[in-house]
């Protein structure tokens, strides 16, 4: 490929990442309200939904397995196809309770197929010498392009131009819209772009000396569901919040992490993995500590909404939603124990499929718990999942 066709490239993935990041934006950041105002469900209900939403990170290891032949691109123009097919459904054809988790889980099919891509895509056009550069301008672009998607969810809805009570569910059209263009992109570019297989060796790596690894990704697993799940619902269940207001806090959570992710960045080059791993445990154990003390005083009615406790609550919200900028440092330790830098991205590949386990098991688990012994503690247990973050640096010390 000529210095020029990689060039023009990278804008067109560049454009592809603007248009998914702006969908997933319109999209996958409301289910949360649209489970609530349109089905009603109740919180063992919701805990139950992340079957058909997680289920899919298992699977995608087995979509790269059949169609690699394809090359990333293509491949992942099926998976913008996937996608695009689950959000007409839901935002056109106003799909009943059963209807709507199967399409929801064609949807989630889709943006777990692409995520692997995403990143193999990115290595293929980034410049030899300009690895991280191109890296971080990819990811610069999803993170803009995703707050930009915020804002107009929080206006759309505070205005209410939004609205989850009509037949047509707009923002989900106009994410079909924006995946569809990202189709366009991706097939342009397959077209344009020389044929690349995605994955060669298919089978999975279990080695003991990656066991470190694998127990953080499966803390994370568990841990994750704060933040896609409880934390959300706390503020849309307990406090009677909107899209608009959960919205307006997405955006609070992108702001600090662009200062968040440069200084864990930072820190990790300083202190080293073992460190940074008992600096991400406390920092689990304190913020969601706090969250379930709060959320535990709302569900018993301690306080209200227009309490000087609730921005506590929005502050202890982002909070528990800023962890995941830690997840770096889990792909960081797997590189600095990897005997062989061939292993990396299967054994990446074997932690997605780790994660997403433990995310089917504890969701529905969390959701019994909130609905029997109360809301706080999910939060306590996600909490004490740190353990395991200091139980890899334990490990590593011994390596």
């Amino acid at each position: 490929m000529t210095e020029q066709k990689r060039q023009w490239a990278v804008k067109m993935f560049l454009a592809v990442l603007a248009l998914t990041a702006l969908a997933n934006g319109l999209g996958n950041n409301i289910f949360s309200n649209y489970f609530n105002e349109v089905f009603h469900i109740d919180e063992v209900q919701r805990g139950f939904i992340e079957i058909p939403r997680e289920s899919p990170g298992i699977l995608c290891m087995v979509l790269v397995a059949a169609l690699g032949f394809l090359g990333n691109i293509w491949m992942s123009v099926v998976a913008q196809v996937l996608v695009l097919v689950g959000l007409v459904v839901m935002g056109w054809l106003s799909p009943g309770y059963g209807t709507m988790l199967v399409f929801l889980f064609i949807h989630s099919l889709g943006m777990h197929f692409f995520m692997p891509l995403n990143d193999a895509i990115s290595m293929d056009l980034a410049d030899k010498d300009k690895v991280g550069t191109t890296f971080g301008k990819f990811k610069g672009v999803n993170t803009l392009f995703a707050m930009i998607a915020a804002v107009v969810v929080f206006l759309g809805f505070r205005t209410g131009f939004f609205s989850f009570q009509t037949g047509r569910i707009l923002p989900f059209a106009l994410a079909a819209i924006f995946t569809a263009g990202a189709v366009v992109l991706l097939t342009v570019l397959a077209l344009s772009l020389p044929q690349k297989d995605a994955v060669k060796n298919h089978r999975l790596l279990f080695r003991k000396r990656y066991m470190p690894y694998y127990m953080v990704t499966l803390a994370y697993g568990c841990q994750k569901r704060i933040k896609i799940v409880f934390a959300p619902w706390v503020i849309i269940n307990l406090l009677g919040q909107g899209a608009d207001t959960v919205a307006l806090l997405t955006i609070a959570t992108y702001l600090a992490g662009t200062w968040a992710a440069p200084v864990i960045g930072k820190m990790l080059d300083k202190l080293g993995v073992k460190r940074m791993l008992w600096v991400e445990a406390l920092y689990i154990i304190l913020s969601f500590t706090v969250m379930g003390l709060l959320a535990g005083m709302l569900a018993r009615g301690t306080f209200r909404l227009g309490d000087p406790l609730t921005w506590l609550v929005f502050g202890a919200y982002v909070l528990c939603v800023l962890f995941e900028q830690f997840n770096m440092v889990h792909s960081y330790m797997m590189r600095s124990i990897a005997l062989d830098p061939s292993e990396v991205t299967r054994t990446l590949s074997v932690g997605l499929s780790v994660d997403h386990v433990m995310a089917i098991i504890a969701s529905p688990i969390m959701g019994v718990i909130w609905n029997t012994w109360g809301v706080q503690y999910v939060f306590y247990l996600a909490a004490l999942s740190a353990l395991f973050q200091i139980a890899a640096a334990a490990m590593m010390e011994r390596q």
